[in-house]
């Protein structure tokens, strides 16, 4: 369903379940209830089995998702071909924040640890919204350039310690 096609059946109001569900994401703990129902709208439910791909490292990434229930295993492939857990996502946590700034390969891997509902936010659902809610969305990616941006923090210590063992300055 397009953001158009969906803006168009808005006349009804999104499901209860999928608005408490986007309530629950960090993510979005700014948003109004207004707010809340306008993105409703446009995320997609989806359910996956326990071991089930979610996405695979180096995949399109085409939307964000909001974990509801369940837990997802983020992993990346070494190069000798293991997997590397990198943490296990629950519910309220989201994922794939940078695909609704830019469409790209995905930087890991994200798999069901055990049946798990997560909602998609669809880039192109997205772009199609803001010509109608141009507010809503811009707030959306307000709270994704926050989120980034605290990663990035996170894990500047890291990538400090990395660049100082590759130069050989570790101790």
């Amino acid at each position: 369903m397009s953001a158009d096609d969906a803006w168009r059946a808005s006349d009804q109001p999104p499901s209860a379940h999928i608005v408490d569900a986007l309530k629950s994401a960090k993510l979005l703990k700014t948003f109004t209830p207004t707010g809340l129902h306008i993105l409703a709208t446009i995320a997609v439910e989806k359910t996956l089995p326990a071991g089930t791909p979610l996405f695979v490292e180096n995949m399109l990434g085409e939307g964000l998702y909001i974990v509801s229930r369940g837990r997802l295993r983020v992993s990346i492939r070494a190069p000798d071909g293991r997997d590397v857990p990198l943490l296990v996502l629950e519910a309220g946590d989201s994922l794939g924040e940078a695909a609704l700034l830019r469409a790209g390969p995905r930087s890991c891997s994200a798999t069901a640890a055990e049946e798990t509902v997560v909602f998609e936010i669809a880039r192109r659902d997205l772009m199609q919204l803001q010509k109608q809610k141009p507010q809503a969305c811009l707030k959306l990616m307000m709270c994704v350039a926050d989120v980034l941006a605290t990663r990035i923090r996170e894990s500047e210590q890291d990538l400090r310690r990395f660049v100082a063992w590759r130069a050989g300055l570790a101790g």
